[in-house]
């Protein structure tokens, strides 16, 4: 019941860390989308597959524990690398703070500017207001943040199910042993 529920758990934020990195990989305007937004579609994939296994492994045998506990561990892994990256790269950054300094800093932050081409951003739409564009910006920041923090959380719950799979594994609950 429990590896049913961290398995859905593991799926869900997959889910949402995909969602958020493609979206800003697909607001990027200038150059090419930063690395650790890159990197993100890819662990957030990687956790759909490795929840998908896992569910998988659940309910049919002839999938070893080891295994899943191996694709849990990486994707354990995974996740920590990318909630690392996120976190070095927001640099403490605050999305709500109004400040010049910190403005400036999310200004000039790849991970939120939408890219930098001569002198322009790529959030920046003369068309908009200040607040319309500081909203974009601030957004932008917001989506990295939770990105950041699932990845976090996603890590904790990989490493809860490798905790379940060893157990399983040690008591034999499931047929399959390697």
């Amino acid at each position: 019941m429990y590896a049913q529920l961290a398995d859905l758990l593991q799926f869900l934020f997959a889910v949402v860390v995909l969602g958020l990195a493609v979206t800003l990989v697909k607001a990027q305007v200038y150059g090419d989308a930063p690395t650790t937004t890159k990197y993100s579609t890819f662990t957030g994939g990687f956790g759909i597959l490795a929840a998908a296994a896992g569910a998988v492994g659940l309910f049919v045998e002839a999938v070893p524990d080891l295994f899943n506990i191996a694709l849990d561990g990486l994707s354990g892994l995974l996740f920590l690398a990318g909630g690392i990256a996120w976190a070095v790269g927001m640099k403490g950054i605050n999305c709500t703070t109004l400040t010049g300094e910190n403005v400036n800093n999310m200004v000039e932050n790849g991970l939120m500017n939408q890219g930098k081409e001569d002198g322009f951003y790529g959030f920046y739409d003369r068309n908009k207001s200040s607040e319309d564009n500081y909203n974009t910006l601030a957004g932008n920041c917001k989506k990295g943040f939770s990105d950041e923090i699932i990845q976090f959380l996603s890590f904790l719950v990989a490493l809860g199910l490798v905790g379940v799979g060893y157990v399983r594994m040690r008591r034999g609950t499931s047929a399959s042993y390697v």
